[in-house]
């Protein structure tokens, strides 16, 4: 079998797309960002930065009935800019698709120790100066391992994982969120915003603004999947599913924001171990409905996992094809049709991220927010150069507004490349960041890589190369 299976419908692209953009965040990370700006201050950051991502979702909605490799913004970067460009898209692309599989394995150990007490286990070592426990580390493990043998299974077993993850997730987020606006105070959201020395709000929303690339940047496994769309799926219908993951991922998490902070002073959720199920059971007393936070999240970091998983493999499946690096990687599975070799490196890649412990979840989001900010330019850019060059082309689904839409998209994704490389260095004081330091040597290693690839990349056909990257194994 030389082709993925084409077993993806419409709403197992919503299922992918949603389950990645809801991620886990909202649990793990609820208290930085009332420490940053506020419930009001962070709300406002999100949406903000939410409302630009959904642009961006649209020109998304255009280009993949276009250029429909599994290569997604690799593939978009070699059609309009060239060989070279396409491989440095995909190699940070894999980069962010890697980091933050072995960021869900990190947190699911989080999520587990807060559900039931004491299933961290003892300390095994320190890493970035976090505690890392050997309950936590085997359970990141352990999920990394079963969810890659399900994934090599093929994506129709997958995709009915994470159908059955979303949709119980959905029932149980609209509980705690309905019972956090009902039974809540207002009041509680005072100070709306964290003001810095000067007196200023901005700082704080412009620093959820800045990662909401990262935030709501899950919908980007649709492009990755395109070459497993089922004949029944329409172009228009992907495009669609797009643009509802990310309305709703935006709807979800400025809800828990709100919602966990009118449950009681939102200064006190701070500090809090896991903010949003703290707030519940604090203000209600109800231990039913801290685990049903729990609960949600837990479902939520399992879907966000078993799609990065889906991207990462994508893109190296789509690297090694196109000869760009080891060509084995380009391999299908003879009976699953998945590109095993892919998952299981992406598995182990995630398995060695989960050695490093809670204290790189923050600086892997900084990074990957880059990264995806690239992407995000690289796409609108296509959409533009692709209405130039391919006027006639069939396009299902069209960016509304056209061009002005696009350009205001490109705009704010530049902005948004911008402040997620500024951001860091502003917050390291004059030190070099670790999110700098990251991007770098994953730079050089891509140039080695490159570089050792070159008599392989030269044996392979440049026409062939360019069939199989922009239409997919199809073409």
């Amino acid at each position: 079998m030389t082709k993925l299976k084409r077993d993806v419908g419409a709403f197992q692209f919503f299922a992918f797309a949603f389950g990645a953009v809801v991620g886990v965040g909202w649990a793990v990370v609820l208290g930085d960002w009332l420490r940053q700006a506020g419930p009001v201050g962070a709300a406002l950051g999100l949406a903000a930065g939410g409302l630009f991502i959904i642009l961006i979702g649209l020109c998304y909605g255009e280009i993949v009935a276009l250029i429909p490799g599994s290569g997604a913004e690799m593939a978009y970067a070699y059609e309009v800019i060239g060989e070279r460009s396409g491989f440095l898209m995909g190699w940070f692309l894999s980069f962010i698709y890697l980091t933050v599989g072995g960021f869900e394995a990190i947190s699911i150990g989080w999520i587990l120790g807060a559900l039931v007490p004491g299933l961290e286990g003892p300390v095994l070592y320190t890493s970035l100066g976090s505690e890392v426990k050997a309950g936590t580390l085997a359970f990141g493990m352990l999920g990394t391992i079963v969810l890659g043998w399900l994934n090599v299974r093929g994506v129709k077993a997958s995709g009915r994982a994470q159908d059955a993850l979303v949709g119980v997730l959905l029932v149980m987020a609209v509980i705690f969120l309905l019972s956090g606006f009902l039974r809540g105070d207002v009041a509680n959201l005072q100070p709306y915003f964290v003001r810095s020395a000067s007196g200023s709000i901005w700082p704080g929303v412009l620093a959820l603004f800045m990662t909401a690339s990262f935030w709501f940047g899950g919908f980007n496994v649709v492009p990755t999947m395109m070459e497993e769309r089922a004949d029944t799926t329409s172009y228009a219908k992907v495009g669609r599913m797009i643009v509802l993951a990310i309305v709703i991922g935006i709807v979800f998490k400025t809800g828990v924001v709100l919602s966990a902070a009118m449950t009681m002073p939102w200064e006190q959720l701070v500090g809090a171990n896991i903010p949003a199920a703290a707030a519940f059971e604090q203000a209600f007393g109800s231990v039913f409905l801290a685990k049903l936070v729990l609960v949600t999240a837990l479902l939520a970091l399992l879907s966000t996992w078993n799609a990065m998983i889906i991207c990462s493999s994508r893109v190296l499946y789509a690297l090694g094809r196109a000869h760009f690096i080891l060509p084995s990687l380009g391999r299908v599975h003879p009976v699953h049709g998945s590109p095993s070799n892919a998952i299981i490196v992406s598995c182990a890649v995630a398995l060695l991220v989960t050695l490093l412990g809670r204290n790189a979840i923050l600086p892997i989001v900084n990074s990957a927010a880059a990264c995806l900010a690239a992407g995000y330019m690289v796409s609108c850019w296509a959409v533009i150069s692709l209405r130039r060059s391919r006027p006639e082309a069939p396009r299902p689904f069209r960016v509304p507004g056209g061009i002005p839409t696009v350009v205001i998209a490109l705009a704010s994704a530049a902005f948004s490349f911008g402040l997620a490389l500024y951001q860091p260095w502003a917050d390291a004081k004059g030190k070099l960041p670790l999110e700098w330091i990251m991007l770098v040597v994953w730079g050089v290693v891509g140039m080695v890589a490159w570089v050792a690839a070159t008599r392989v990349r030269a044996g392979f056909d440049r026409e062939t190369r360019r069939r199989i990257i922009v239409g997919g194994a199809d073409s």
